[in-house]
């Protein structure tokens, strides 16, 4: 019960940042081009990371990544020397990241439900243990 409320949760905190983050994306001073551009890496990143990892394995890198989000901020503010503060870089890495995740979860549950899974070599997340469930 607790896990369940625990990623709803997640995911609903997950979905406000990467609205706020879509926010600033579409508002920044880049041409239309270069803001496609990188939307397209960010969803080809998501599908290449939901073909190669389960579903277990994407939540539990988004997590990661989520509670890392601060120190990735930093790290934006401090190595591009930006005037801008922690706040929109969090914003910026969530955009980013909801991105990625996002389509790597719709790329795994599209495979899994097609059954492309096994063709690429990786288990179905049932399928995973000692016997496996039809």
């Amino acid at each position: 019960m607790f896990e369940g409320l625990f990623r709803s949760v997640v995911l609903i905190a997950g979905a406000v940042l990467w609205l706020s983050g879509l926010r600033l994306f579409l508002r920044a001073e880049l041409s239309r081009r270069r803001k496609l551009v990188w939307t397209g890496c960010l969803v080809v990143t998501g599908g290449i990371v939901g073909l190669l990892l389960g579903r277990s394995q994407i939540w539990e890198k988004f997590l990661l990544l989520l509670g890392l989000l601060p120190v990735l901020g930093l790290a934006d503010m401090f190595i591009l020397r930006s005037r801008r503060g922690l706040s929109f870089w969090i914003r910026a890495c969530g955009f980013e990241l909801g991105t990625v995740f996002g389509m790597a979860s719709a790329t795994r549950l599209v495979c899994d439900n097609a059954g492309i899974a096994k063709v690429l070599g990786r288990p179905q997340e049932r399928d995973v243990g000692l016997m496996s469930v039809a």
